[in-house]
């Protein structure tokens, strides 16, 4: 696989279908998010990293994480996607509160609080490697098991 690959420059669109397809819609369950993926032809990084796992494919979607409690979608910033996310949300999660990002961590951008069973958290996190900057959405659910 491409190196770049493993985290894209996937354009706005295609991180919101992600995230939409495989966080928002997609099983709550592990196992079955797992293959969900899979059959969208990702395929599982070899480490596993405390309890997260990470699958990839080798065009422009974005890298999808998952654990037992979240859920998340990375690519290569890019403009644009700040606003699309936020659009995104506004319009699935109307019920949905800005949080202070602060208490989440050093490069969590925008936070929002979902009331639902259970209670949902969603996040914008930028990061910086090696002089390259990454975009993720995150769908956190605490309550979950």
């Amino acid at each position: 696989m491409w190196r770049a690959n493993l985290v894209p420059k996937s354009n706005p669109a295609s991180m919101i279908r992600a995230f939409d397809r495989f966080c928002v819609q997609g099983p709550q369950d592990r196992s079955a998010s797992e293959q969900k993926l899979r059959n969208a032809g990702y395929v599982p990084l070899p480490q596993e990293v405390a309890g997260v796992k990470a699958y990839v494919v080798d065009d422009r979607r974005p890298a999808v994480a998952v654990s037992d409690t979240m859920c998340l979608v990375q690519a290569e910033s890019r403009t644009g996607q700040t606003t699309r996310f936020q659009n995104f949300v506004a319009e699935t999660y109307p019920e949905a509160q800005p949080v202070d990002p602060a208490p989440l961590g050093d490069n969590i951008e925008q936070a929002w609080s979902v009331p639902s069973d259970p209670p949902q958290l969603i996040a914008t996190e930028r990061t910086e490697s090696f002089g390259w900057y990454r975009y993720a959405l995150i769908l956190f659910q605490p309550g979950a098991s």
